[in-house]
């Protein structure tokens, strides 16, 4: 692969897990808003849609940042030796995809917290 097409795979995927986080939030926010200023009680719809955003915010962010970590690790010899190469090499990508995860995660069980009490 060459480095042309790796810079777009890699700029495409980055993107992509921009977008996912994005409409991730943006949902949660709007799931926020329903929850608090919706009616009381258990709303089973709702919660499905919580369950499902948590889900696409984890799965789908973690599959980009997983593309972008395959895309580092392919660095050809010439590219990983200058210093923006060796910048790229040195991103923990797992680190973001564990905390991103784990974030998106909490978010989804303090809404449903909220759902349910």
């Amino acid at each position: 692969m060459d480095s042309q097409i790796r810079s777009t795979l890699s700029l495409a995927r980055q993107t992509h897990y921009f977008d996912v986080m994005r409409t991730t939030i943006f949902a949660f926010v709007g799931l926020a808003a329903i929850i608090e200023l919706g009616p009381e009680g258990y709303s089973a719809p709702l919660t499905m849609l919580v369950i499902s955003v948590t889900a696409f915010g984890i799965l789908a962010g973690s599959t980009a940042l997983e593309d972008v970590r395959n895309l580092i690790a392919d660095l050809d010899t010439e590219m990983a030796q200058t210093n923006f190469g060796k910048g790229i090499k040195a991103r923990n990508v797992k680190a973001l995809k564990a905390i991103s995860a784990i974030l998106i995660g909490l978010i989804g069980v303090a809404e449903l917290y909220a759902i349910f009490t």
